[in-house]
């Protein structure tokens, strides 16, 4: 039997979010007779204890904050295991300390970085001279990428989907038992958000909009999850737009069992990559009303397993979501298209495939 392949994942936080949940996924899909997987990252946390305690997975914690020493540590931590390939998310190092110890390397864009000036797209599009492959996580980052920084070669990109295990988000019947926790009567429709509270994920248009349904829909609740630096200023918002029929329940991280409570899943995002919680709720069975950002139209069939929204469109966000709940045979027949989306296009299984494609292609023309 062939050795396995040294793998180092480089990024920079494993607490919550959709880039750690992916590296959690590729810790648990890829196959460790094939692959022997360690992590370097810079901030532990919840998912970085998971990872850890996966069979056979290493998790390094750099936790100096001198930039200098943080490259010797990836280092160092590179010459040890010995990466035949190093597969980067959201890091300055792992292309660099790949290149140096000379490892095929992967870079993964998560998201449309519209953000950045100028002078930070051109030290990016330097940076990702340094990889051998590009990953981008949908067809809508793709594009931007090479639109937008220089040096971006098309011939190294691919477009892998963030993706979900489907079956992590079967019925549990574990939302039964939240409704009580959190006192919500069962004939009540809730309508859900999860992700981090900040303003890439738009949720005071999801508290407006919440305010204009309570107006005429009693029997509607809304609860948040997720935490972030915006949570104190929502929950002043939604204080002050007088919304009784919300709750913010923080970090969750079992995310499955409050997918579950949920009726409709609402993600009223800026901009996106290829939003992870909204392909959890999908698999969840959960119908969606979401904005046509970014990577969003590509998962989301506007219709047939959700609806699409402008961005910061209050109007149509409330429209949406006061169809869902007047239908409830909407909702599941929505929610079934949702999961069966799921299964054909945006599972694990698939993920870890094309995934392992491309490192077999990186191998093949070491």
């Amino acid at each position: 039997m062939p050795r396995p392949i040294n793998l180092l994942f480089t990024t920079y936080h494993l607490n919550q979010g959709g880039i750690e949940q992916i590296i959690l996924t590729y810790a648990k899909g890829l196959d460790s007779k094939k692959y022997k997987i360690t992590v370097a990252c810079l901030e532990g946390g919840t998912i970085a204890k998971e990872i850890a305690a996966l069979p056979g997975i290493s998790v390094n914690v750099i936790q100096t904050k001198s930039r200098l020493m943080r490259f010797l540590e990836f280092l160092s931590i590179a010459r040890t295991t010995k990466p035949i390939i190093v597969h980067n998310q959201a890091c300055w190092y792992g292309l660099f300390i790949g290149a140096l110890v000379g490892a095929r390397r992967v870079e993964m864009i998560q998201s449309v970085y519209e953000w950045l000036n100028w002078h930070e797209r051109f030290r990016y599009g330097i940076y990702c001279l340094f990889a051998d492959k590009i990953v981008a996580v949908s067809e809508a980052v793709r594009k931007f990428t090479l639109k937008s920084f220089p040096f971006m070669s098309p011939l190294k990109f691919s477009v892998i989907y963030n993706s979900v295990d489907p079956e992590m988000f079967a019925s549990a019947n574990k939302g039964i038992a939240l409704r009580e926790k959190h006192e919500m009567p069962m004939q009540d429709v809730i309508v859900g958000f999860l992700g981090r509270l900040t303003k890439q994920k738009g949720v005071t248009y999801l508290l407006e909009a919440a305010s204009s349904i309570a107006r005429s829909k009693s029997d509607c609740r809304f609860v948040i999850v997720g935490d972030g630096e915006l949570r104190g200023e929502l929950q002043k918002q939604a204080k002050d737009l007088d919304l009784k029929n919300i709750v913010f329940v923080g970090y969750q991280r079992d995310v499955p069992a409050y997918l579950e409570m949920f009726d409709i899943f609402v993600l009223p995002s800026l901009w996106e990559g290829l939003p992870v919680a909204l392909v959890e709720a999908m698999a969840a069975a959960k119908p969606t009303v979401a904005t046509a950002v970014s990577g969003t139209p590509e998962v989301v069939i506007d219709g047939e397993t959700g609806f699409l929204v402008e961005p910061k469109n209050v109007d149509q966000l409330a429209d949406r979501i006061t169809r869902l709940i007047e239908d409830p045979s909407l909702r599941k027949r929505m929610g079934r298209a949702a999961r069966k989306r799921v299964e054909e296009k945006f599972s694990a299984a698939t993920m870890i495939r094309a995934t392992e494609q491309l490192y077999q292609e990186l191998l093949e023309t070491r």
